[in-house]
């Protein structure tokens, strides 16, 4: 019987890993940033460094899947956010509101105004973002099951936010205004 040699398959260059987290990740890195900062220039610069430091992850040997990317770019607009807010706190203040997604339902947004900033993130990244619970659970460094317990908190929460919006809006008269 004749044996058939395997060879190893060769190892993708870094530059070859590198394109292919790119190629995965960059449409929604840039999206989750543009949606949490004004002007999109700032965004798009803040998604070049998101992929320096995913370079340098490659480098070491690391293949990043989409929602460790998105990770990263949330610590880094965490970080710049800080920095602005060591510069001067009007441009902290002005900063926080940019960071905040538009919402054009106004409804919508005033209650998600009332919650609070963690329960608000996750629906943000539920439903505008579209991530998983799995995805969001890395990107909040959490497990999974914690971000599904808070997850139906934010829902609950929002729900009643709503409702009590809603209420208002009824009682003031303002629901019967085109």
């Amino acid at each position: 019987m004749e044996q058939v040699m395997m060879l190893p398959r060769p190892v993708p260059a870094p530059e070859e890993r590198f394109a292919a987290v790119h190629a995965a990740c960059h449409n929604t890195v840039f999206r989750y940033l543009a949606r949490r900062i004004i002007p999109a220039h700032l965004a798009e610069d803040l998604t070049g460094e998101v992929f320096v430091i995913v370079w340098e992850k490659v480098l070491g040997g690391a293949q990043p899947e989409t929602a460790y990317v998105v990770a990263i770019a949330r610590n880094l607009l965490r970080g710049a956010y800080r920095a602005t807010a060591k510069a001067s706190k009007l441009r902290s203040a002005f900063a926080h509101e940019r960071m905040r997604p538009r919402v054009e339902n106004p409804q919508v947004a005033r209650a998600l105004e009332t919650m609070k900033e963690p329960a608000r993130e996750l629906l943000l990244l539920t439903y505008w973002d579209s991530f998983t619970t799995e995805e969001i659970a890395v990107i909040l460094d959490s497990s999974p099951g914690a971000v599904r317990v808070r997850l139906h908190r934010a829902r609950k929460a929002f729900a009643t936010a709503l409702a009590s919006d809603s209420a208002l809006q009824f009682s003031t008269g303002e629901a019967a205004r085109p």
